[in-house]
């Protein structure tokens, strides 16, 4: 069975994504290591704050280039970071692909809130 990263990096192939603009972070870095699986992957561009991937992700507006680009973010305020990326996006009504990734289950209590560290009291 295929992980979710791989089916999420086969569904960008499907749409034509060919750049993929983001941070390397914990939580988005088995989808960056998934995206070179094919002979054609998405090419995955390292960006330096997540709203610069989002701007940069705008790219065929500029260059009148079709084709998909993707940004990446992590959970939190790496996706908070993409949003004036994607409203100017909005506004220009250009497609751009947002993927953010997900804290791991083991760190969220069931009531939504974070466990503590290891050694203090449980949630």
């Amino acid at each position: 069975m295929a992980s979710v990263c791989a089916f999420i990096a086969a569904r960008l192939r499907a749409w034509d994504v060919d750049r993929v603009f983001g941070v390397p972070v914990r939580h988005i870095d088995p989808l960056v290591t998934a995206l070179p699986g094919e002979r054609t992957p998405p090419e995955f561009i390292h960006a330096r704050h997540e709203e610069s991937a989002a701007l940069m992700a705008l790219r065929p507006r500029q260059t009148h280039r079709t084709g998909g680009l993707c940004c990446l973010a992590s959970p939190g305020s790496g996706a908070l970071h993409l949003l004036s990326g994607l409203y100017d996006a909005a506004l220009d009504r250009q497609p751009v692909v947002a993927v953010v990734g997900r804290e791991p289950p083991s760190s969220v209590s069931t009531a939504g809130r974070r466990c503590p560290s290891p050694g203090a009291p449980p949630c």
